[in-house]
């Protein structure tokens, strides 16, 4: 044998998924989630939701004073110039499978043109998740008001699920279908917590999962924003998501060329082997699939888009401490070759080979472009320099087409025969512990 080294009051909960642990949770940032942007005069509104969708004249948010909140917050209408609205934002960074729990503050509408009717016992509106399968999509109910202009703000309330896809969409229409469609609840200070999916490091560095891009809140094709940061070197800025990057050590390969002792002593083989290690990630393997391979790397992203790769190297520094990306210890490395000399010692009777196990590192995170509001989630699996490479000297008794090959060349009619009879061998083959499953694997001679 071979030997081998649903409530609607002050507070809103329905859950659509399982209830989160708290030292699991981490909050998840929502853009503009007490509505500051675009800013209102404090007794005024201005038009547009920054970073929510639609962001267009159609919508308006309430100034500080206008819009009576306890914290002195901005806050966005549901109904405006005689429409009943939906407001829609990404929750960036959460991955299929997280749970996510959204929290967020409503009140009446407090416009001027609203009647005692509309607002007395409240105003109406959906919280849902965007998805194409089933999802919960239940109706809210804002406290009442005595009277017209005057805020009644519930906070906290709450709403969980289960995210479909990456960075899902949730979204706030308005139900309000009565006299004055300019008068719709108002809903601020929104923000969100999750419980991140669990990592798949199952999942195969020859097929990562495709890129996603969106413009805003909009689906984008990723060849647009990957050429978008390729057009400078400063136009885009990488993020790494460390909740799903991770360091791991690949699948074991021979390394160089396997030594067969047939001599009846030991033997000292010095070898020089070298190990390449190659880079791979998804935006490469998105062409590629497309039809159209990068050139003039198929495989090699800091080759074929260069501006592209170097965002992705500062990134990396950056998320590591090394904000200036210089003179850093733990550089992101495309591709590695490694050159080393062994001196392995082989035993008579024996075979002896290297095997490696390179040590990789799975990088998560997105590109960002703010001027056009470009976003693009990547994926990427390089040789990592925090871990060393791992080698094995593998040995272990010849088996029968081993032996066979050992007995057959022989220089001179008067070399001995070891391998013609098993009672005239040279060297005898002890049978294996009992119980133990022995494993050959015959080399063609």
């Amino acid at each position: 044998m071979r030997r081998q080294l649903a409530v609607l009051a002050s507070i809103l909960i329905l859950t659509a998924a399982a209830p989160a642990r708290a030292t699991d949770t981490v909050d998840t940032p929502v853009p503009n989630g007490t509505f500051a942007q675009p800013v209102a005069p404090d007794n005024g509104t201005a038009s547009g939701h920054t970073d929510w969708a639609p962001d267009n004249s159609t919508g308006a948010v309430f100034g500080k004073t206008l819009a009576q909140h306890p914290l002195g917050y901005q806050a966005a209408t549901l109904n405006w110039n005689g429409a009943a609205l939906s407001l829609r934002t990404r929750l960036w960074g959460v991955k299929a499978g997280s749970a996510v729990t959204l929290s967020w503050d409503d009140s009446p509408g407090v416009y001027k043109q609203c009647t005692a009717e509309q607002v007395k016992d409240g105003q109406t509106y959906n919280v849902s998740l965007i998805t194409t399968g089933p999802a919960p999509d239940p109706v809210v109910t804002t406290k009442g008001t005595d009277t017209v202009g005057t805020a009644n703000w519930a906070t906290g309330r709450v709403f969980a699920f289960t995210a479909t896809e990456d960075n899902p969409m949730v979204s706030f229409d308005s139900q309000e279908q009565r006299t004055s469609l300019s008068c719709g609840p108002l809903i601020t200070n929104v923000t969100a917590k999750q419980t991140p999916a669990p990592v798949d490091q199952k999942v195969s560095k020859e097929q990562l999962p495709g890129p996603k891009a969106y413009r805003g809140n909009d689906p984008l094709e990723p060849g647009v924003a990957v050429d978008d940061c390729e057009g400078s070197a400063t136009n885009c800025t990488f993020t790494v998501d460390s909740r799903y990057s991770y360091r791991y050590y690949g699948q074991t390969r021979i390394a160089g060329e396997v030594y067969i002792n047939c001599s009846r002593n030991a033997v000292v083989d010095d070898r020089r082997i070298e190990i390449t290690e190659p880079p791979y990630d998804n935006l490469t393997q998105y062409y590629a699939s497309k039809g159209a391979p990068l050139v003039p790397s198929r495989s090699d992203l800091s080759i074929s888009r260069p501006n592209t790769a170097a965002q992705a190297a500062a990134g990396y520094a950056a998320g590591g401490g090394n904000a200036a990306a210089v003179s850093t210890s733990n550089p992101l490395t495309w591709s590695r070759t490694t050159t080393k000399s062994l001196n392995p010692t082989i035993q008579p009777g024996e075979v002896s080979w290297i095997e490696v196990q390179p040590a990789r590192e799975r990088v998560v995170g997105s590109f960002t472009n703010p001027r056009n509001k470009y976003r693009l989630d990547a994926t990427f699996d390089l040789p990592a320099v925090a871990l060393p490479d791992r080698y094995y000297q593998r040995t272990g008794p010849l088996n029968e087409t081993e032996l066979q090959r050992c007995g057959s060349a022989r220089p001179t009619a008067g070399t001995p025969d070891n391998g013609a009879n098993p009672d005239k061998r040279l060297l005898a083959l002890d049978a294996p512990p009992a119980g133990v499953t022995t494993r050959s694997v015959p080399l063609t001679p």
